[in-house]
């Protein structure tokens, strides 16, 4: 069993969190802390009456396998108490805690292996903006193909925070640049938190591609054959078929030599909660699906 505790728990990110460790059969929340909040955490976090007894406590650092920071303000508190328990992890899904050793970027499609066999201390999730911006972009750069500059439009509900596209630009071009060194080129970002569904997000990114759709296709297909979340749809994608799940979809078309690929997920899972579980469960040595085969809204 993982002992693991929950630091600002008073966050949005927090509360999806709690819903999923709940019923995580590998588990135990042993609290969950906030500095600005008190009494039961269900008062709280909707839906989660008659699930847990929480109530919104001070972290301790006794019986600790894992914390998840859920607030930059607590980044302290995980450094410190790293140092005295060195066997301690951290899921940072604040992206504030560094160290002079460096942090293993948790987008878990392009280091799920490092995850397991590295035992990286903290592991510092991507943004949602970025994570759902790279997928449609990770295959190309793997195989050495992006030749020209990315366009990525992104429209996002309005539970995604503001974004500073200038430090979004430098997080999504320096994965790139460790997957395809040679990239140079520009990248453009538009973003939008006009969504139709307030925990969704899309990201359309265009690049010059001279090949047909099928044969993008199917290298995205062999790139993510083995990966438990991400998949290639063949029909038109939009954020109800993602909502509630751990799933980003990608579709994708190639006109006049450019090559446009769609990716949908849910904000809050795929692009926080559900992300942060993933890499528990890869740290811990679980099965990737692990606490995550979620049930979608659309029908």
């Amino acid at each position: 069993m993982i002992n693991v505790g929950i630091l600002g728990g008073e966050t949005i990110g927090a509360g999806e969190l709690l819903r999923l460790l709940i019923n995580h059969p590998d588990s135990c929340i042993k609290w969950v802390a906030s500095d600005t909040m008190t009494g039961p955490v269900a008062n709280f976090h909707k839906g989660l009456t008659g699930e847990c007894d929480f109530v919104f406590s001070s972290p301790s650092q006794d019986d600790l396998d894992l914390v998840f920071c859920c607030n930059k303000s607590w980044a302290d508190w995980c450094l410190y108490t790293r140092a005295k328990n060195h066997e301690l992890r951290v899921i940072d899904l604040t992206r504030s805690i560094k160290t002079d050793e460096g942090e293993m970027y948790g987008l878990c499609e392009i280091n799920r292996k490092f995850m397991v066999h590295d035992c990286y201390d903290i592991v510092t999730l991507p943004t949602p903006e970025a994570m759902v911006s790279l997928l449609a972009i990770i295959p190309m750069a793997k195989n050495q193909m992006l030749n020209g500059d990315i366009e990525i439009k992104l429209e996002a509900g309005n539970l995604c925070g503001p974004v500073e596209s200038a430090t979004l630009c430098r997080e999504i071009s320096t994965v790139i640049k460790a997957l395809q060194p040679n990239f140079n080129s520009n990248i453009k970002i538009m973003t939008s938190t006009s969504g139709p569904i307030p925990r969704g997000i899309t990201s359309t990114v265009t690049m010059p591609c001279s090949l047909d759709s099928s044969t993008i296709k199917q290298l995205f297909i062999e790139y993510y054959d083995d990966h438990n979340f991400t998949f290639v749809s063949d029909i038109d994608i939009d954020t109800s078929h993602v909502v509630n799940t751990n799933k980003c979809l990608i579709n994708i078309s190639a006109i006049n030599n450019e090559l446009h690929v769609t990716s949908a997920a849910d904000i809050l899972l795929k692009g926080e909660a559900g992300n942060a579980v993933h890499a528990m469960n890869l740290l811990f040595g679980l099965h990737e699906r692990t606490g995550l085969a979620l049930k979608a809204q659309v029908y």
